[in-house]
This record gives structure tokens, sequence and C-alpha cells, in this order.
């Protein structure tokens, strides 16, 4: 898709310094702006995975500090991440994603129970009508809310998943390799919506292994190497 996202002066992540207690991530500073997609690229080992995971404080930090509008937040696991406006979409979706035994509804509005919880009781109602919410607002081809989601296509998986992140209303969004085994239609969907997050005013951070996707979907790409940052790319003027 066209990259009509207005990346905006005002800084909303800053990370400095910023070094994993059990990985091998070293000292690694940097900011990203409003509205804008950034992409992380670099080989397997080199660290990518581990970025995110330590900013969303599911992997231990040791050292460095993580800032939102200029304001130093504290991250030591994902509960504060998420108060915090931070989602973190996992790399393995099998695995760490999805919920495979739940159907949509259920990992629709997983992360968000909080919400849907008054003294103590699930309101079906608000559960239901933001589950339609995001059916339609990610596209999510399916029969109905009560679907298995592990019956779906590994697209619409991920859809699933996107629009669970979306009703906690984050302003960072880390995509770990948000596209990898799902088909080229698919693909090009999630493209549509990552780029579209990023109208809206949302820092996307987003992980992959395809160099030709950063650059078609990216803004700048941060290049890491053995869990440092190498260099950096103006995708946007880039062919």
């Amino acid at each position: 898709p066209p990259k009509d996202n207005k990346v905006e002066d005002d800084i909303s992540l800053e990370v400095e310094g910023l070094t994993g207690m059990y990985s091998n991530l070293r000292d690694v500073t940097f900011k990203a702006h409003k509205g804008e997609i950034l992409g992380v690229a670099g080989l397997d080992g080199a660290g990518r995975t581990e970025l995110l995971e330590t900013i969303f404080g599911y992997a231990t930090r040791k050292e460095g500090t993580i800032k939102l509008h200029g304001q130093e937040v504290k991250i030591n696991n994902p509960r504060q991440a998420v108060k915090n406006k931070f989602a973190l979409l996992t790399e393995e979706r099998r695995a760490t994603g999805i919920f495979g035994i739940l159907d949509i509804r259920a990992n629709t509005t997983i992360a968000n129970l909080k919400k849907y919880t008054k003294m103590g009781i699930l309101s079906d109602a608000q559960m239901k009508a933001d589950t339609e919410w995001s059916i339609n607002a990610m596209r999510i081809k399916t029969p109905s809310q009560q679907t298995k989601i592990s019956t779906l296509s590994g697209g619409n998986q991920q859809k699933v998943i996107l629009g669970r992140w979306l009703l906690t209303e984050p302003e960072i969004l880390l995509l770990d390799e948000p596209t990898r085994g799902i088909d080229v239609g698919a693909k090009y969907e999630i493209y549509e919506l990552i780029s579209s997050l990023a109208k809206q005013g949302k820092t996307v951070m987003m992980v992959s292994s395809e160099m030709p996707e950063l650059l078609g979907v990216c803004n700048r790409i941060l290049v890491m190497s053995g869990g440092r940052l190498a260099g950096e790319v103006d995708a946007d003027n880039t062919s």
C-alpha cells in the first residue's frame, strides 16, 4: 500500500541504553515519532525480538530507560506495559498469541477483562459489541464470534490478535514478524492495517526478516547486529 502516513515531529517513544538481563541486548538507544512506522531489521539472533520483548517487560531489563512523550515509564512486566499504552504482537502466533481452544470472542477480549468486569461480573453485551467492532475493523473472515480461533486461517488469526490489542487503546504497537506464515492477500491487508494505525497517530515498531517488506511499509529502519544497533535506513528515501 502507499505510504501515506504522516510522521509527526512529536517524539512518542524514547529508548536509552536498553540492555537485557539475560539476552544479548546491549545499550540500544533510539527515538520513534508519533505516526511513524519504524522497522527493525537484522539476522536471526541479532536481538530484534529481544528488543521488543524488553520494551514490553516480557524480557527482563538490566539497564536503560523508556520514555513515553518525554516521561519515563516504569515497565517491569507486560501488565505495566499495557497500562502505559504499549501492545506486543509476538513472533510465535500459535504458541504465545492465540488461545487455540477458545473462540474468537474470548481471544478478542482476553487482554481487557478488567474493562468488562463490574462487581466481579463479566458484561457479555460489552464483550460481544467489542468483538463485533474488531471483526468489522480488522475485516476478519469468520462465520461467528463463537467460532474457535484455531479453525481460522493464519491471516485471520493474526487480525484477531491485532484487534485484541487495539481494544486496549495502545499508543505504541510492537509487532514481531506480523506477516510470517500468512498468504499474500492477508499480508497486504495487514500492511493496510499498519498504515491506518500510523495515520491515527500511533507509533508502530515492526520486526521483519524480509527487507523488501520493511522498505515497502516503514518510514525508517533500525538495523541490529549482535544485540546492538548497527545502523539506520531512511526507508522513505530508499528505492
